[in-house]
């Protein structure tokens, strides 16, 4: 699966169709909303995948008993060094510095590993700055009316995966209030 700390390029592909769990729910998300079906998966307690396909993007979520511990989506994501940039975490030069490490390193290692190693970041506001990315790809998705969605039962995200475990319900209501001030 993808990771919100990966780099272009360097995240893995969503495996294959016929590697996934059984797809447990599936439709048109103009006939049934996304905010409809993540309140199934709060209330139902369901773990699996959601997997949705809009015309101009690609979002992936993962939910355990409920709770959404993970997302992230193919095009129009705020990559890390950007969103700590604009919450003034670090500066360009940092980003820049810590960017030639993690290629020189093959991309073995996270670029976030590499802004704590030098002493940009705490591991806490990279975890806080991680679990916003999170949020963002969420609430992106929540404005989407055109598209088609697969719920693919038990299915979990990579080992090396930041997980959060954060409501739905609560959730919901952010990015709901996130929509509005948008638009």
């Amino acid at each position: 699966m993808r990771s919100p700390e990966s780099s272009k390029g360097a995240a893995t592909e969503p495996a294959p169709a016929d590697s996934m769990g059984k797809v447990a729910l599936q439709g048109d998300i103009s006939a049934i909303s996304l905010d409809d079906i993540f309140q199934l998966f709060d209330f139902a307690s369901l773990s699996g995948e959601l997997q949705i396909v809009a015309p101009d993007n690609r979002g992936y979520f993962f939910v355990q008993k409920g709770r959404l511990i993970f997302g992230i989506l193919d095009t129009r994501q705020q990559r890390l060094g950007e969103l700590l940039m604009g919450q003034g975490r670090i500066n360009r030069s940092q980003l820049e510095e810590c960017l030639a490490l993690h290629r020189a390193e093959g991309k073995q290692q996270r670029l976030g590993q590499f802004l704590i190693a030098k002493g940009y970041l705490s591991q806490d506001e990279l975890s806080a700055a991680l679990i916003r990315q999170v949020k963002e790809a969420f609430f992106e998705a929540l404005s989407w009316r055109e598209g088609t969605f697969s719920f693919h039962l038990d299915q979990t995200p990579g080992d090396e995966e930041f997980l959060l475990r954060e409501r739905i319900d609560s959730l919901l209501l952010e990015g709901m209030l996130h929509i509005d001030e948008k638009g």
